[in-house]
């Protein structure tokens, strides 16, 4: 990563911008504006308009003005000092790499990426997506992530840049396989523990899970407000994993230890609220945060064997190494993957990895209901009698669809075994009179609310796709349809 410091001209410039007095907040839109200038279409107007404002909230502007604002552009001009000598190479693909960083390396990167006085220039290779740059908050004036970041510069001006250090690294395993099998694995299942309120980042796990996009830190630089990016400015020692990293591959995982917690929030998604200083309520050491992106589930593919062993895969690197693990719902949300089986997939991976425990957060939801019922059934396997369990029971899920359909047969097969499917093939298609097995209406003409639709697909379980005159198509019950009787 080349910084601003290292080119004597562009540093000149970045330094005296900085060392220009303030008279009040306003004079922070400024600034920004001036190291924008040349990318942005839009003026700040985030520190004349939000003080004050309702949109401030429970935010101190006050104690930011007299504590973070200093603390800003104290650590910033710091710089050349605290970077003198100091290399940072990028975590690129395929390179299991590490880089460590002091806590005040890291506030004076932050502080940069405030500025936005460290540009794309800084990094000359794999630059797609790249994204350090937490001015586009106050740009976009994306105000629960906002008021999250500069709470972490209040603090540090009110009590100091704590000691310690933060280190990030990349890890993966060989594309042509990982070093561990799930065939026959004799690993014990580890004990699970779950909770549909607390937390993730309360957790006493020693490793956190990120429900990661395969850039990691996704959106939250931006007008984003889930799961990884509410994660990222609590933490924004987190984001500085974002000016190192390229994209994440299949067989990749970012790990960042020692990133505290600064602020505490309610809500998530439209509901995310900054409701002021973390409490230190969780003790002991910070948790290690693993980013680690699932598939997209939303189609029809998710239970096909080589996807489930590519998440399965993932989350036994994201855990490696750790005795507790706290996870949940893991690409479960816009991703559209079902609760079921990456519950399972997790908890193979932690027992796999060596965890003896894994803390699993439902957050509430319904879907996740049957889960705690699903472990206790399953508590006795080993890692490879799950596994096997997890492979028919796909492989079953594959014969159905659409996926909400997918989603139940997985469930039932995992719940009652193989013995809970029919035990001679469903009745393909409905009849209007007589019984017995009747040939497919694939490819044919049939009546559905008095339009004559094309049947395209049929399903085991009695779906039927059916298209109209203009291409449209639509999943319906085959009961609810009227077809030729069979001449």
């Amino acid at each position: 990563l080349i910084l601003p410091c290292e080119d004597n001209e562009e540093w000149a410039k970045v330094e005296e911008v900085l060392r220009r007095p303030l008279e009040s907040l306003a004079g922070l839109d400024t600034v920004l504006n001036e190291f924008a200038a040349d990318s942005e279409q839009f003026r700040c107007k985030f520190f004349t308009n939000t003080p004050g404002s309702e949109s401030a909230g429970r935010f101190d502007f006050d104690a930011f003005w007299k504590h973070g604002v200093p603390m800003m552009v104290e650590v910033a001009l710091e710089m050349p000092t605290l970077f003198a000598g100091v290399e940072l190479p990028l975590l690129l693909k395929g390179v299991n790499k590490s880089v460590t960083l002091t806590r005040r390396q890291c506030a004076c990167l932050l502080a940069h990426s405030f500025f936005g006085s460290i540009t794309a220039k800084a990094r000359q290779v794999s630059r797609e997506k790249w994204a350090f740059r937490a001015a586009q908050l106050f740009f976009l004036e994306a105000m629960p992530s906002a008021l999250c970041f500069l709470n972490y510069f209040k603090l540090l001006g009110q009590h100091g840049i704590p000691e310690g250090a933060v280190t990030y690294q990349r890890q993966g395993f060989p594309k042509g396989g990982p070093p561990w099998r799930w065939d026959g694995n004799a690993a014990a299942l580890a004990s699970v523990k779950f909770s549909d309120t607390a937390s993730i980042e309360d957790s006493p796990a020693e490793t956190h899970a990120d429900f990661a996009n395969r850039f990691v830190g996704g959106g939250c630089l931006q007008n984003d407000f889930n799961m990884e990016e509410i994660l990222f400015v609590v933490k924004p020692e987190l984001i500085v994993a974002m000016a190192l990293n390229c994209y994440m591959h299949d067989e990749e995982v970012v790990r960042i230890s020692g990133a505290l917690q600064y602020s505490r929030y309610i809500g998530y998604a439209s509901t995310f609220q900054f409701v002021g200083d973390y409490d230190g309520h969780r003790e002991g050491s910070p948790s290690a945060v693993v980013a680690m992106d699932a598939l997209h589930g939303g189609k029809n593919r998710q239970f096909e064997e080589g996807l489930v062993l590519r998440d399965l895969n993932k989350a036994r690197l994201a855990f490696d190494g750790a005795h507790t693990v706290a996870t949940g719902n893991w690409g479960c949300g816009a991703f559209g993957n079902d609760h079921a089986l990456k519950f399972l997939q997790q908890w193979m991976a932690a027992s796999e990895a060596g965890a003896t425990e894994l803390f699993y957060h439902t957050f509430g939801d319904e879907r996740s209901a049957p889960l705690v019922g699903l472990a206790e059934s399953l508590q006795g396997l080993t890692v490879g009698a799950l596994w096997a369990a997890v492979r028919a029971a796909a492989e079953e899920a594959c014969k159905v669809f659409p996926p909400p359909i997918q989603n139940r047969r997985f469930l039932k097969v995992m719940t009652e075994g193989p013995s809970g499917l029919p035990t001679t093939p469903p009745t393909e298609v409905g009849s209007s009179g007589g019984g017995g097995m009747q040939e497919s209406l694939e490819g044919k003409a049939v009546v559905y609310q008095g339009v004559e639709m094309l049947c395209v697909k049929q399903s085991g379980d009695g779906q039927v796709r059916l298209q109209d005159e203009h291409g449209a198509t639509i999943w319906r019950s085959l009961a609810d349809v009227v077809f030729p009787n069979k001449k």
